[in-house]
């Protein structure tokens, strides 16, 4: 099996060629990682819906496979225990209850109804950057890391305070690569753990329209969901609803102004042609290139490969993306691509929750940029992010007018 580095910045700036030839080699890979250590990447499309679908064999619940703790880690610090009990780490049926309850609101037709109050945010955020023909301006700072925050926040409604402090931790992950960058993230944990129950207490005194009041009514009938479950459900819709569409913007247009002709493309798409657009970004681009880590429940086989009951392993979406069994021209950004059977969004049960209000955000996001701004040109001033799993640019440097 092969070893793959999938941490580096060189990975992250181009991981298409690597991961095709790693898909040539085989279904399944090798990487050492933080806190992990050694664990089994599936890479094929099929491999991944596998390791993704079958409840029976893989578990998101180490203790399910044969460990003694959530994330099959030897410690976990009080203060993060809390944590083990969220939507993302939980089997059936804990896992379909919280979804359960949570799932309505970002249901396609409830995002959909709610598309002109997120153009709104888009273009009052877009309006408030200064067009000078010369300077650069990185929007990531300006607009794709700010704005996927008020549009969770608002859908949530969450007050300024939680908002202001959720962001901090946020940025913490953003940089953390190294097994001491994470930990340090994690320390602030539980200010931000505080800081939510406090939300919670505001909440329940005076009742406020918004995601937040919608799920504090359910805790409170007939005793659904915990305190815990429900600050640490919040906490992850507010971390999903932030991070991946964060990710998805830069890398998205990052791919748009790097891949041959694309940009010129996407100067013409309607919102129709947007649609079908950004799945293939989603595709491409790999804004969350890998799942969670799932554990070998019993021993099995794993596309005739053995595993055995507690071992780890993590799914590829990046590379399943790139499978020439499931895609023509796998490495060719085709923004008119269908149809389209990307694993970007993860598979199974745990499909994210929160896509098509990601999709909504991106669709209108970079359609809108590109109509204001159609000779914007990249600069070379590029960081990407060492957030481990996903693919994004901390700074993404442009000239607005070439």
């Amino acid at each position: 099996m092969r070893q793959l580095d999938i941490t580096s910045q060189a990975f992250k700036a181009t991981p298409h060629s690597g991961l095709a030839e790693a898909l040539r080699d085989g279904p399944l890979a090798h990487a050492k990682l933080p806190f992990l250590g050694n664990i089994k990447l599936a890479l094929t499309h099929e491999t991944v819906h596998a390791v993704l679908k079958d409840t029976d064999r893989f578990a998101v619940d180490a203790r399910n496979a044969g460990h003694k703790r959530a994330f099959g880690l030897p410690f976990i610090p009080k203060s993060l225990r809390l944590l083990t009990e969220n939507i993302l780490s939980l089997d059936d049926p804990d896992h379909q209850r919280l979804r359960r309850l949570s799932d309505a609101p970002f249901r396609r037709a409830a995002i959909e109804a709610g598309r002109e109050q997120v153009a709104a945010l888009v273009d009052a955020q877009l309006d408030q950057i200064a067009c000078d023909d010369t300077a650069e301006l990185d929007l990531a700072e300006v607009v794709f890391r700010p704005l996927p925050l008020r549009v969770i926040s608002k859908m949530l409604g969450l007050t300024d305070a939680a908002q202001d402090r959720l962001a901090q931790i946020m940025s913490g992950f953003s940089g953390a690569s190294s097994t001491w960058g994470i930990l340090r993230a994690l320390a602030a944990m539980g200010g931000v753990v505080k800081q939510l129950r406090a939300e919670i207490g505001l909440a329940r005194q005076d009742p406020r329209p918004g995601l937040l009041g919608d799920l504090i009514a359910a805790e409170a009938k007939d005793d659904q969901m915990s305190e815990d479950e429900l600050v640490s459900l919040i906490l992850v819709l507010f971390v999903a609803g932030h991070d991946t569409t964060t990710n998805l913007l830069s890398s998205g247009l990052h791919a748009l102004q790097t891949e041959p002709g694309a940009w010129e493309t996407a100067n013409g798409l309607d919102a129709d042609g947007w649609r079908i657009a950004v799945d293939e970004l989603m595709r491409f681009a790999m804004p969350v290139y890998m799942t969670k880590p799932r554990f070998v429940i019993q021993d099995t086989a794993l596309s005739g490969i053995p595993v055995k009951r507690g071992e780890k392993v993590m799914a590829l979406l990046g590379a399943a993306n790139l499978d020439p069994a499931v895609f023509d021209n796998p490495l060719q950004l085709d923004l008119s691509r269908r149809p389209n059977r990307h694993t970007g969004w993860g598979g199974g049960p745990h499909i994210c929750l929160g896509l098509h209000l990601a999709k909504m955000e991106a669709e209108l996001t970079l359609s809108k940029i590109v109509d204001r701004w159609p000779n914007l040109v990249l600069s070379e001033n590029l960081r990407w992010s060492k957030r481990l799993g996903t693919r994004g640019l901390e700074r993404l440097c442009v000239r607005l007018n070439g």
